[in-house]
């Protein structure tokens, strides 16, 4: 049986889901696109798929709809490829050797990028912070090109429940800070990346055993947050 009708109850509870508040009370989201079908299918989350021909959706139960249909619940405009559904992951906070915490950074590209990247150099989970650009969003989902489903992050979470006598943490700030180039992680560790604006808080920077910029073009006073990201990760790889 295919779906044409807007006033499907389905479809509209789809259409809510693009609100952050209705995602996180119904523990479900959407994902769109080449990049995230097979991910999606593979990670155990999928609940159901929404497309407008037969495809194969590896044993999750699909749903055929008309174009129009797929529109409505689409998450980018003009796009026509398959919806999946999806459900929250059921996560314990786990901790890592390497880990990479986001304070209050909201930009969902940056977030999205920093996810990317994360899974680039083997990192073993991503933290948000509150305050940081909502995990599920279709912004932040799209920036991470399908890694959200292969490597573990977690919204929310608070520093010190990531933080032991093992554990060392390596913030970031443009005053008071030793060249990155000079610092050798030990495991485990934590990679505190700050807002964009206002960078790493200053309570944090309290906490931290090493506090580390880059160095760069005097005609700058920043990078990027997730240029930034990238930049030492591929430092901080300790394998």
């Amino acid at each position: 049986m295919k779906i044409t009708s807007l006033q499907n109850e389905k479809i509209k509870e789809l259409v809510l889901l693009k609100k952050t508040a209705k995602r996180k009370e119904q523990g479900l989201f959407l994902v769109q696109g080449d990049d995230f079908l097979i991910p999606s299918l593979e990670s155990g989350l999928a609940k159901e798929v929404f497309s407008l021909k037969e495809i194969d959706t590896k044993g999750v139960p699909l749903t055929l709809v008309d174009e129009k249909v797929l529109k409505k619940i689409s998450l980018y405009e003009d796009s026509l490829s398959p919806i999946v559904l999806c459900k929250y992951p059921n996560r314990t906070i786990k901790k890592g050797k390497k880990m990479l915490y986001l304070e209050e950074v909201q930009d969902p590209g940056n977030v999205g990028t920093l996810i990317r990247t994360a899974l680039a150099f083997s990192y073993d989970g991503v933290y948000l912070s509150s305050g940081s650009a909502s995990l599920y969003s279709s912004k932040t989902l799209s920036s991470t090109k399908g890694s959200i489903f292969l490597i573990p992050c977690y919204e929310d979470v608070e520093l010190k429940d990531l933080m032991d006598e093992q554990v060392e943490i390596i913030a970031t700030s443009l005053k008071d800070a030793i060249d990155y180039k000079e610092v050798k992680p030990k495991n485990p560790f934590i990679l505190i990346l700050g807002n964009e604006g206002k960078g790493v808080k200053e309570n944090t920077l309290k906490m931290a055993h090493k506090i580390v910029k880059i160095k760069m073009n005097p005609a700058l006073d920043s990078l990027n947050v997730a240029i930034a990201g990238g930049i030492l990760m591929e430092r901080y790889q300790n394998e």
